[in-house]
């Protein structure tokens, strides 16, 4: 077995590096708010195709973007939530009926 004893010299140096990379991962802030482009890439569409589901409302503003003038911000939250199939929509009412039915109740025992 041949060992390069040069390359054993750098495993310092690697490691080192190595721990400079996990501390910047580490020290990242995700964002939340992602543009059109962004959104494209994330979702693993082109960015026509985001577009076109905005124009079509299957992404609502307000819900799963915010728009001011020509700047739209996606929220990732709401795009992840889309991607495994729940409806923000009616997460939404869900909890407006809930506080409905809280409010209500909350008469009848004051």
């Amino acid at each position: 077995m041949n060992v390069n004893f040069d390359a054993l010299e750098q495993i310092p140096k690697i490691l080192e590096l190595l721990k400079q990379l996990l501390d910047t991962k580490n020290n990242q802030v995700e964002k939340r708010w992602l543009s059109t482009k962004e959104t494209a890439e994330y979702l693993g569409y082109s960015k026509d195709a985001i577009d076109s589901k905005v124009k079509s409302n299957e992404f609502l503003a307000g819900t799963h973007y915010h728009q001011r003038a020509s700047k739209r911000m996606f929220d990732k939250s709401v795009l992840d939530k889309w991607v495994i199939g729940i409806d923000m929509i009616d997460v939404c009412a869900n909890s407006n009926i809930n506080a409905t039915i809280k409010h209500i109740t909350d008469q009848f025992v004051a």
